[in-house]
């Protein structure tokens, strides 16, 4: 596979607005995508939303927010990667950068893609309609995902992780939600197979399923098994409370 590299500044143009202290570069692009492609995004200040749509092709919104006397939204540029099946986009702070700009991306992509990376240092995640993985993580921010069909991986230090499931992926795929500090809400569909495994240290359960603790020595985690079992969630908290629900209530 052939990719090329690209930095955003040379693929469309920034559209600057001045408002109070704050200085703010908002950049779009269109780049064709087939389904089942990757796509990633790795920031490092800022949110990150990505919602599908029926097309075979991504649009990316990126705006720099700059806020401090010192900051400058060129200190800040966005690498753009494309290639025959995978679209990448990375935040790359200069050595001038004194952290105060915030990139926040949106993003439209096809339904069937693999977000194999999606992660920030300080944001929050939103993922709307993905019938491929995800694969989302943040040190400090909430992560929602709804209407979700794939395997997911979901994992915050400090933020809460909320996903819904419009269908189980595969028994052979993965669903893991993980934080430290913070709450994690699953919401199932009716009829579910799937073997549920959760822990908590300092939190509670909340659940209309009847979970047993593990007879495993050394083992504190709560485990039940929906229907004929199969998929493999595991749902992970230090500090929060675990929701888990049938419906699309919580979301």
């Amino acid at each position: 596979m052939r990719s090329i590299t690209l930095l955003v500044l040379a693929l469309g143009s920034w559209g600057v607005v001045a408002a109070s202290a704050q200085e703010r570069e908002v950049w779009s692009a269109r780049y064709p995508l087939q389904p089942a492609s990757l796509v990633a995004v790795e920031n490092v200040q800022g949110d990150i939303a990505v919602e599908a749509w029926d097309r075979a092709e991504v649009e990316a919104v990126v705006v720099k927010t700059a806020s401090g006397p010192h900051a400058d939204p060129d200190d800040v540029r966005i690498e753009v990667e494309l290639g025959d099946r995978a679209l990448r986009l990375r935040t790359v702070h200069s050595s001038n950068s004194d952290g105060a700009v915030r990139v926040d991306y949106r993003l439209w992509v096809p339904r069937q893609v693999r977000l194999e990376r999606l992660q920030t240092i300080a944001g929050n995640i939103a993922v709307h309609g993905i019938e491929g993985s995800v694969d989302a993580r943040t040190l400090s921010g909430n992560i929602e995902q709804r209407n979700i069909s794939g395997s997911v991986v979901a994992a915050a230090i400090n933020g809460s992780v909320a996903v819904s499931f419009r269908a189980l992926p595969e028994p052979a795929a993965p669903v893991r939600l993980d934080t430290v500090n913070g709450h994690i809400f699953l919401s199932l569909p009716p009829g579910a197979n799937a073997d549920l495994q959760l822990s908590t240290v300092a939190g509670q359960i909340d659940s209309k399923y009847v979970f047993a603790v593990s007879d495993v020595p050394g083992d504190s985690s709560w485990r039940t098994r929906l229907g004929r079992g199969g998929v493999q969630v595991r749902l992970r908290t230090v500090r929060g409370n675990i929701r888990v629900t049938e419906s699309e209530e919580l979301l």
